[in-house]
């Protein structure tokens, strides 16, 4: 077991599916024997998180109990204030795609055991302008379905209300010419979604690619050319990266270090489920900047 000198448990009390603190409850005795010293600090609103990381100097592991966007303010926060303490995860959002990624468990109980025997990993993040994801940036049909349910209830938010949303979407005619620059080429085309890819989940879905890492250095970029169904169900299908262009047509897949996206501008971009950014935009990988509690998956 990982044994740490001083770690902090930053969770808050306004989202997720079970209330927080009957949660810490269940997980507590397996928080603390993670550390020498353990304190727990309670959001009280949005950038209490991102301001509390420039305190964390002296803590060697932060854990998150939350979903995505918990974990994308603390990130930001970490990455801003230059700090880089090991990150455990305790799943509480609407979605936990990253929790799924370092193949911590989606049971919060279960998560909190599996940081026992866990691994420290390095992770890559995209860096878009000046702010951090995780799993990935997004604009056009996927945006844009985020956009229509951001003032949904989290609690009732899931894949099978997301999923008829973007069936709505196949139905409009809502393609964009789109200019941008992978890896300094450039590609024109029309398209109804692009897709930066780090992670291995996007939505609770996971990624159509079986060979995608999210310590390779590497992002990958899908280019969805056509809204119909053939299209998007290629989107959830698996194949590996060498024959996915050959197997979907209407969706491309790209590997890049670094891209700009051009035009058209004043789309919004979805970043990890916040929809804070818009277009033009400079995406790069940044190789293995934060460190992980991780499990190996099974072969």
């Amino acid at each position: 077991m990982n044994k740490f000198k001083k770690s902090i448990v930053m969770y808050h009390n306004n989202s997720g599916q079970q209330d927080i603190f009957e949660l810490l409850s269940q997980c507590s005795s397996n928080i603390l024997k993670l550390s020498n010293e353990t304190v727990f600090f309670q959001s009280e609103e949005q950038g209490d998180f991102y301001k509390k990381c420039e305190e964390l100097k002296d803590f060697d592991l932060v854990i998150v109990v939350g979903g995505d966007g918990t974990i994308n303010e603390v990130i930001n926060g970490l990455y801003d204030y230059d700090m880089n303490p090991v990150i455990g995860i305790i799943p509480g959002g609407s979605f936990n795609d990253f929790s799924r990624t370092v193949n911590i468990g989606a049971n919060p109980i279960e998560a909190s055991e599996n940081l026992l025997d866990a691994e420290v990993k390095e992770y890559d993040c995209i860096l878009n302008d000046d702010k951090i994801a995780l799993n990935f940036w997004t604009v056009g049909m996927a945006s844009e379905n985020a956009q229509k349910m951001q003032d949904a209830d989290k609690s009732t938010f899931g894949v099978l209300t997301y999923i008829p949303k973007i069936f709505e979407t196949l139905t409009q005619d809502n393609s964009f010419d789109y200019e941008m620059e992978i890896d300094g080429k450039t590609l024109k085309g029309n398209a109804v979604m692009v897709f930066v890819v780090n992670g291995l989940y996007s939505g609770g879905v996971e990624i159509p690619i079986s060979d995608i890492s999210p310590s390779d250095g590497i992002l990958n970029v899908f280019v969805v050319e056509e809204s119909n169904l053939a299209s998007f169900k290629a989107m959830f299908g698996q194949s590996n990266s060498l024959d996915f262009n050959e197997q979907n047509e209407g969706v491309q897949t790209f590997k890049a270090k670094e891209i700009k996206f051009i035009s058209p501008e004043g789309l919004v971009a979805d970043t990890d489920g916040e929809l804070y950014q818009k277009t033009p935009s400079n995406i790069k990988v940044i190789e293995k900047r934060f460190k992980f509690l991780s499990k190996p998956f099974e072969q």
